[in-house]
């Protein structure tokens, strides 16, 4: 006699019964955008998990170094560090080890999805309410795995793969990146956010490129 598999319907029964728990892994690269997400998250009472992911970027070393330090001084839980040599293996951007400049020569095909799903996994595993990405305004129409439907459709997959819902947190959603300087300038915090591409690190002190589309938009 066949046993007849149940896993799928008791898990999602325990998935939509499953309490909030107020935590919420944060992407985190030390920049403006997921700084200021954190910290918008962090006032509404969610504990902050960031996530940094070294994809063996051009800035790793600078952002390695933020992000390390930054996190508890910032409210966050200790910053959790993985590291993917997917796409390195798959992509040819500059983003990856060389000098990006522009958004065509930086771009990282499906790095969003990738990192997003990386992160569902980890909230999945501390029992986390979801994932939150510092998505804004000034984001849409530059690549396409990063806007409002991108995020909202890997929510989605995020809820379906867990069998429970996984929220995509995007505080920052409604702004714009001059009003998410201020905010860290008001919180007295920009100094603890680093958004070159090219940065590096001397003397303990985190140097930007000034000619990168990140340096000049901050």
């Amino acid at each position: 006699m066949q046993l007849v598999k149940t896993k799928y319907n008791e898990d999602l029964l325990e998935g939509l019964a499953r309490k909030a728990t107020k935590k919420v892994v944060l992407l985190y690269s030390g920049g403006v955008d997921s700084t200021a997400a954190g910290l918008l998250l962090l006032k509404q009472g969610y504990q902050i998990y960031p996530l940094f992911i070294n994809y063996h970027q051009t800035a790793l070393k600078a952002e390695k170094f933020l992000v390390e330090r930054s996190s508890t001084l910032l409210g966050f839980e200790t910053t959790k560090v993985i590291e993917t040599n997917l796409l390195n293996e798959l992509t040819k951007s500059k983003l990856l080890g060389q000098t990006a400049i522009s958004d065509d020569n930086a771009w990282v095909p499906g790095r969003n999805t990738l990192f997003m799903i990386i992160a569902g996994i980890f909230a999945k595993q501390i029992n986390a309410d979801g994932i939150c990405i510092g998505y804004m305004l000034d984001d849409n129409f530059v690549f396409g795995d990063n806007d409002y439907f991108h995020h909202i459709g890997v929510e989605e997959l995020l809820s379906k793969s867990f069998l429970q819902p996984m929220h995509v947190f995007m505080p920052t959603a409604n702004f714009h990146k001059k009003e998410l300087i201020d905010l860290l300038k008001k919180e007295n915090v920009l100094q603890q956010t680093v958004s070159c591409w090219n940065a590096i690190i001397k003397n303990n002190a985190i140097i930007s490129c000034g000619k990168c589309v990140n340096c000049l938009e901050r």
